[in-house]
């Protein structure tokens, strides 16, 4: 967990290097990326099972809660991802589009929201004081690469509309209780 998170910044700045060369992420980055992200993944549920019960006992009364916020993360990715439409988008390859239907509506981040909620989830779910300490970390970390190298290569690479689509969408998220969040959520 510790060397993810100590590779996350020489990853940034190679993110932040492509998107100046190239205008999107190059492939040995977007491997890199997909293994931190996953990385991170992997060792925070691993983390929440070993460490289940530093914080409290898990019980029922943890376990619904925590599974549900899980699986409403796990949703939210799904949700981003189909909204790019192609999992090139996903890891930076391709970068001819602003995403904005979906729940790119409601949120700019929502893949990032969604795996902080796993995070959460499993850290209420297994009372793991460590994993709740993870996904502190994690919300950290992709709050800097968001404003420090994604932020920025969006406003160059598509102007005005990104900074008006920053003006209507929330960075993580706006609660709404709509007809249109309610379907969204649900039909995807």
């Amino acid at each position: 967990m510790i060397a993810n998170a100590v590779l996350t910044l020489p990853m940034a700045l190679l993110v932040k290097r492509d998107f100046a060369r190239l205008g999107r992420v190059s492939w040995p980055v977007a491997i890199w990326t997909g293994l931190a992200m996953h990385g991170h993944a992997l060792a925070t549920f691993a983390i929440a099972w070993l460490d289940r019960g530093s914080g409290y006992g898990p019980t029922l009364w943890s376990l619904f809660p925590g599974g549900t916020i899980t699986a409403l993360g796990a949703h939210v990715i799904y949700l981003g991802r189909k909204a790019y439409g192609d999992q090139a988008r996903v890891y930076g390859l391709k970068e001819n589009e602003l995403i904005e239907h979906g729940i790119y509506r409601r949120s700019r981040n929502p893949q990032y929201l969604g795996y902080w909620l796993m995070f959460v989830g499993a850290a209420i779910a297994s009372g793991s004081l460590l994993a709740f300490g993870f996904a502190f970390i994690f919300a950290l970390l992709v709050h800097g690469y968001i404003t420090i190298v994604e932020e920025p290569h969006l406003k160059r690479h598509f102007g005005a509309d990104y900074t008006i689509y920053c003006q209507r969408v929330a960075r993580y998220f706006h609660v709404d209780a709509s007809e249109d969040l309610k379907r969204e959520l649900t039909d995807g």
